[in-house]
């Protein structure tokens, strides 16, 4: 008797067939090295979970002010301490930011308008137990933007309890390119990456080259049109 097999199509990324453009929230609030938290109006979705049913350990929130963009992060469920080092950026737990400030949406390698930042709850200082925020070259870029002033970034972290907040702010002056009256729309891509939880993201997961290719970045809303 013979006997039929069923070929396995891949599993292919819901998130691929989305085409995400967002209203980021809009505060009266200027750049400050304190920055506050933000409210819920300020919530992104994070689609790799939402869609698959995985469980949810983070809560990511955005928002733009008068002269900067602001982050949320929260992440529950943790029973070790996030694994972060301020000398190893693109390895460290914590939240993930790719920004393209011209919206270049036909791009498959990054330009001098294209950022990455990383915001993690601890790392830095003697004792590696402070915050730090920090930019990364992007891989495969064309070109690379110039490093922002530190001045311009800020973050404030607590860790306990098997959880962590981290607040932090990007002054615009941090993102070369960015030009609101002529592009009020950046690409924007975000992951919450954690060695013990895995990686929770905006949209598609690392097994496509989203990390390096603007083309897949979702589309964030900063000013009206």
């Amino acid at each position: 008797m013979s006997t039929i097999e069923e070929e396995q199509s891949p599993e292919i990324d819901p998130s691929l067939l989305i085409r995400l453009k967002l209203d980021a929230c809009r505060l009266d609030r200027q750049f400050s090295d304190r920055p506050e938290t933000l409210p819920d109006e300020a919530i992104l979705p994070c689609l790799t979970t939402e869609l698959s049913g995985n469980e949810k350990f983070a809560q990511v929130r955005v928002a733009v002010g008068k002269n900067a963009l602001f982050f949320q992060a929260d992440v529950q469920g943790k029973s070790q301490l996030p694994w972060c080092r301020e000398s190893r950026l693109e390895d460290s737990d914590g939240l993930h930011v790719w920004i393209d400030t011209r919206n270049s949406r036909e791009i498959h390698r990054a330009t001098k308008f294209c950022h990455r930042f990383g915001f993690s709850p601890m790392g830095r200082g003697p004792k590696a137990d402070l915050p730090f925020v920090g930019w990364a070259a992007i891989n495969r870029a064309r070109e690379s933007p110039p490093p922002p002033p530190d001045d311009n970034l800020a973050i404030r972290a607590r860790v306990a309890d098997g959880r962590y907040r981290l607040v932090a702010a990007l002054h615009f002056n941090a993102l070369h390119g960015l030009e609101l009256r002529d592009f009020p729309t950046i690409g924007f891509y975000f992951a919450v990456m954690d060695r013990e939880l895995g990686w929770q993201a905006l949209a598609l997961t690392p097994d496509l080259p989203v990390v390096d290719n603007p083309s897949l970045w979702a589309q964030l809303r900063l000013a009206d049109d």
